[in-house]
This record gives C-alpha cells, structure tokens and sequence, in this order.
C-alpha cells in the first residue's frame, strides 16, 4: 500500500514503533496488538523513514533517545512530510520531562514517560486518531 494511500475501515491502524532497544520494541508492540492496532517496528531512525516512506503509517510511537537519529530528528522529518500526524514520543531517562515538552512543542500529540503503562499508552493512541 502506498505511503498516501488513507487507511481503510476494515484495517488495523498501524503504528510505526521507533526504539532502538529490541525488548522495548517488543513490549510496545505486544501492547499495541492486543489494543487492537498493527505494530510496524522500527530499530531506530533511518529505519523508521523507511518504512514510512514504504507503507501508511497511522501513528507513530518514538523513544527520544536513541544513537542514529534522536526522537527530535525523526519527529520533525515525519512531520516535515506528514503534518499533523499522530506522534506520540516516550522517554525513560532523568531528564523526561525535558525531552518530551520539546516533543510537544515540535508537533508531537503526546509524552509519555517510561516504564510504559499499557492503558496509558493506547489511550494517548486513541486520543491522538480521534
């Protein structure tokens, strides 16, 4: 399916996840499935561009820290091409709040901070395609 292609009622929306940490990407993604949504897992930024330029992407999930390109680069490439698009940025380090208010500010719907609650995360989903 093209990137431009709109989603489709009878599908799942996919949710780009971006972290570079493989647990993490496997728990985000487990959490996503059983919500409901279909995980498109990314191990970093350059990944992550890829596959949104390859397939609809309905939402993003993004840690901020990661060695290829942080959660700042890749939200403002994605929303560079895709205004509005749902993002959603989370981080676990000391300085949290200062990463994801900086996500905020640049465009991104939500913040969360980790260790990840389910509930919270497919909440800030689903309020983010609403």
């Amino acid at each position: 399916m093209p990137a431009s292609a709109p989603p489709s009622s009878d599908r799942k929306p996919a949710i780009l996840v971006i972290d570079d940490e493989e647990a993490m990407r496997d728990l985000i993604s487990r959490m996503l499935q059983r919500a409901g949504f279909e995980p498109v897992p990314a191990a970093g930024g350059r990944e992550a561009l890829e596959y949104f330029h390859q397939r609809h992407i309905d939402a993003v999930v993004t840690d901020m820290v990661m060695p290829d390109m942080d959660g700042i680069e890749v939200i403002r490439a994605l929303l560079a091409e895709r205004p509005g698009l749902p993002i959603v940025a989370v981080s676990g380090v000391d300085d949290w709040a200062d990463y994801i208010s900086l996500a905020t500010t640049l465009g991104a719907k939500a913040g969360l901070r980790k260790p990840l609650r389910s509930i919270e995360l497919v909440q800030a989903l689903r309020e983010c395609l609403a």
